[in-house]
């Protein structure tokens, strides 16, 4: 039945290795005991290492049993000295390239931490540019926001002017039809007028003539009033006429004012258009002005490492926060 190996185990493979004149190793002590892993073997042999300068002081520790023969001890005691010195050299090297390889790192982390500061402070500093930058673009769009809402309102004012002379425009349109109809309904009054007064003189006249029972100064007079209610008839027209002439100004008038009010409302939608167009580019660029702060934050974050302090963290936070 297979088990485990123990310290005294290891430590008597590498002392008879040692005797032997060997360096121990995790290989040959697994080798010498016939079993266990290197994991096993290890910290075993790491404490025989550890130990080993103390046991040396005891020259006993090493010896062989009295009870072997002479030549054989001063075999044993040779092969002890030259697996001692082999070992001294051996710590040695070991030792020389462990600090070798101590020093090497700590230059190795230092050229590493001052990249990553060098990198950090870049970053934060772009950080803080991009946060300047959003703050600017902020309050640019902020006043593109006033600047809507002002011309919005300026648009509903057109909107509400246009509205006013449509209506005004439709109740001068309809003030000229009803003129127009009662200028024809008077004037075809007056043209009936007329021509009863005219049949009337005509039949006074032949009635005159017929019957010789007046002068020619009744018929003068007939003329005379035939004439005036003409004349009463062509000023009624002249008036009628001016009254539509007056209407029909102010309806051109009306139209230009709400052509005018039209091409305002126009230019008010361009500049409605301009304006939306403009926020949705601050827009587009506020949101890569943050990407650009996330990613700035995150490569600060990489480059500060595990290793970093909070107070560090805490600070560079603090830089990276949006200015209120």
């Amino acid at each position: 039945m297979a088990y485990g190996i123990t310290q005294a185990d290891v430590w008597q493979a590498c002392d008879a290795l040692l005797l032997e004149g060997q360096r121990p190793t995790i290989e040959r002590v697994r080798q010498r005991i016939g079993r266990g892993s290197p994991n096993t073997v290890s910290p075993h042999l790491d404490e025989w290492f550890k130990h080993l300068g103390s046991r040396i002081k005891d020259p006993g520790a090493f010896a062989a049993p009295p009870a072997l023969p002479d030549p054989i001890q001063q075999a044993a005691k040779h092969f002890w000295e030259a697996a001692l010195a082999e070992t001294r050299r051996d710590f040695d090297a070991r030792l020389r390239d462990a600090m070798a390889a101590a020093v090497a790192n700590v230059e190795s982390e230092k050229e590493r931490a001052g990249l990553a500061d060098a990198a950090a402070f870049e970053a934060i500093g772009k950080a803080t540019r991009l946060q300047s930058e959003l703050a600017e673009r902020s309050a640019l769009l902020d006043r593109e926001r006033l600047a809507n809402a002002a011309l919005a309102a300026h648009q509903a004012q057109a909107e509400r002017q246009i509205e006013e002379l449509r209506n005004r425009l439709a109740a001068a349109d309809t003030a000229m039809n009803e003129l127009r109809n009662t200028s024809r309904q008077d004037v075809a009054l007056a043209i009936e007028r007329s021509a009863a007064a005219e049949r009337r003189a005509a039949l006074e006249i032949d009635a005159e003539r017929t019957a010789r029972a007046k002068s020619d100064k009744r018929a003068e007079a007939l003329e005379r009033k035939l004439e005036e209610v003409r004349t009463q008839a062509r000023a009624e027209q002249a008036r009628h006429a001016e009254a539509m002439g007056r209407l029909q100004a102010e309806r051109a008038a009306s139209l230009q004012e709400l052509q005018r009010a039209q091409a305002r409302e126009a230019q008010l939608a361009a500049r409605n258009a301009e304006l939306a167009e403009a926020q949705a580019d601050v827009r587009r660029e506020l949101h890569a002005a943050k990407s650009q702060a996330e990613l700035a934050e995150r490569v600060v974050s990489a480059l500060k490492g595990p290793g970093r302090t909070t107070a560090a963290k805490r600070r560079s936070r603090a830089k990276l926060a949006p200015p209120k």
